[in-house]
């Protein structure tokens, strides 16, 4: 979810034998599609706030990495990967921290004349896990990291493990 430019597809690819990446910008997705080339590979065009253009029960893991602070409805996001997934399969997330958050941090880029902000939404660390819970998920893990491993600052991430049990009997 959110591939972008396909940065995380490369690690993906040394144990998935098949990806699916889904990005609602066409112009990450061509970038994506020119950095990885593998037949192992799919990019698609998608808006996540929407029905993932993707067969349900397709897949093992979900991944997301700096995605759904720009996504309001978590709600929606864990409901899709719950029927997109197989029983028993992983969502795994990891996003800018909250706490990052609350100072003010947030997603931008620099654009040929200016620096951009994205629209960006706060989520508290019990949003994701009650969103999760409500929609089957059993959270397996979950770590803070650290700009230069250095504990005495604001984590800059932070990454959940969730289980599917909503299609298991």
């Amino acid at each position: 979810m959110g591939c972008g430019t396909g940065k995380n597809t490369i690690f993906l690819l040394k144990t998935a034998k098949k990806i699916i990446g889904l990005d609602f910008s066409q112009e990450m997705l061509n970038k994506a599609k020119v950095k990885v080339i593998d037949g192992r590979v799919e990019f698609r065009k998608s808006d996540l706030n929407k029905n993932w253009c993707v067969e349900d029960n397709l897949a093992d893991l979900i991944t997301c990495s700096l995605t759904l602070e720009h996504i309001k409805n978590l709600n929606f996001i864990f409901n899709e990967a719950s029927r997109k997934l197989k029983p028993q399969g992983y969502f795994f997330i990891c996003e800018l921290h909250p706490f990052k958050q609350y100072t003010g941090s947030k997603a931008r880029y620099e654009s040929e004349s200016k620096i951009v902000e994205l629209e960006t939404y706060t989520h508290h660390i019990s949003d994701y896990i009650s969103a999760a819970k409500a929609n089957g998920f059993e959270l397996k893990e979950v770590d803070e990291w650290f700009d230069d491993a250095n504990k005495t600052e604001i984590p800059r991430l932070i990454s959940f493990v969730f289980f599917n049990n909503s299609n298991c009997l």
